[in-house]
């Protein structure tokens, strides 16, 4: 199919691929669902009503819905490249097959000696101790499907970008509360605020900071951020979450926040006074807020507003109140940022 998936390569061939558990699908939303002042349920007595239920259950409703339109998008982004696909062949009096030939497989170059070895090289542990010769027609078909791919997704952009889409299907948007206190930067009245729950321990937050930044410096008074922490469970996260807050303390949030994102450490209380060091904070001041349970309340307040939005993984950006999960490239946060500056204006 021209709009499939680059897959990880040599998956089968190298068993490199982990297995994980999949989302599960969303339940179709019943045809009998009660209105909201409907009873559901009576205990004693006393009235379950729907509304009550659907409060209840918002966060994991919240995060449904987000999954139902994620299935929606992707089917409707091969249904406009199936529409086009045809529109091509039927204009060059040819099958889609017959074009996916010309304009896919047949743009895919054969991988070379090197390329050969550089991937048995690569994988030489993971081979069994078959020669490079025995392996090599798996590579080749490997490398090949990997690069079809590929090519397959630019014949489908330049498709794209030389008609006239329109996509109207909305996403749910959720109701993201800033509460006073939080730690924002950028105007108030920014046309677009993105709200990130995050965890300082998660390699992902970890990773998705430096396209954060940049968008950030991109969209400067345009945007406002807002973070919020979401603790994993792990060990050291209340510890780290607290330190960030005491460097706000002092005005240093921001440039806290962004030395626990972008360096390594232990996390130990060492480790965190001296990044507090090297920004020039009080050690005194820093070290006793460290030290007591100042800022605990209000990082567990925010852990809590998460899961209430079915937040259940880091990072969870909110764009506007529209849900993105996980490291996204700058083109993600482009694109919905340009959707969302497009209806204000």
């Amino acid at each position: 199919m021209l709009m499939a998936r680059a897959t990880p390569l040599l998956p089968v061939l190298f068993a490199l691929a982990a297995c994980g558990t999949p989302a599960a699908p969303p339940a179709p939303a019943s045809s009998a669902a009660a209105a909201g002042g409907d009873v559901v349920a009576e205990v004693d007595g006393q009235k379950i009503t729907a509304a009550e239920l659907d409060r209840h259950a918002a966060g994991e409703l919240a995060r449904l819905r987000d999954q139902e339109y994620e299935i929606r998008k992707t089917a409707l982004e091969d249904l406009i490249s199936r529409r086009l696909m045809e529109k091509q062949a039927a204009a060059k009096g040819i099958t889609t097959d017959e074009l996916v030939r010309r304009e896919v497989e047949a743009k895919v170059p054969e991988p070379t000696p090197a390329q050969i070895q550089e991937v048995y090289d690569q994988n030489r542990d993971r081979v069994g101790g078959r020669s490079r010769d025995e392996i090599a027609p798996q590579i080749v078909s490997s490398l090949k499907q990997q690069w079809a791919q590929v090519r397959a997704q630019a014949f489908a952009r330049e498709l794209r970008d030389a008609a006239q889409v329109k996509i109207v299907l909305d996403q749910p948007r959720t109701e993201v509360p800033v509460v006073a206190g939080a730690q924002a930067r950028g105007p108030e009245a920014a046309p677009v605020t993105i709200v990130e729950y995050s965890d300082y321990l998660c390699p992902y937050c970890q990773r998705a900071e430096e396209t954060v930044a940049k968008v950030l410096a991109r969209y400067e008074g345009k945007v406002r951020f807002v973070h919020r922490d979401l603790l994993l469970g792990r060990p050291r996260s209340m510890a780290v979450a607290r330190a960030a807050l005491c460097a706000g303390d002092q005005g240093k949030f921001w440039e806290y926040r962004s030395s626990l994102l972008t360096r390594t450490g232990d996390w130990s209380d060492r480790d965190l006074e001296q990044r507090a060091a090297g920004l020039g904070l009080k050690p005194e001041e820093f070290r006793a807020c460290l030290a007591s349970d100042r800022h605990e309340k209000a990082v567990l307040e925010a852990s809590d507003e998460g899961q209430k939005l079915g937040v259940s993984g880091t990072p969870t950006f909110f764009v506007n109140g529209r849900r993105m999960v996980g490291v996204r490239s700058e083109a993600d946060f482009d694109a919905l940022i340009a959707s969302e500056m497009g209806r204000r204006g």
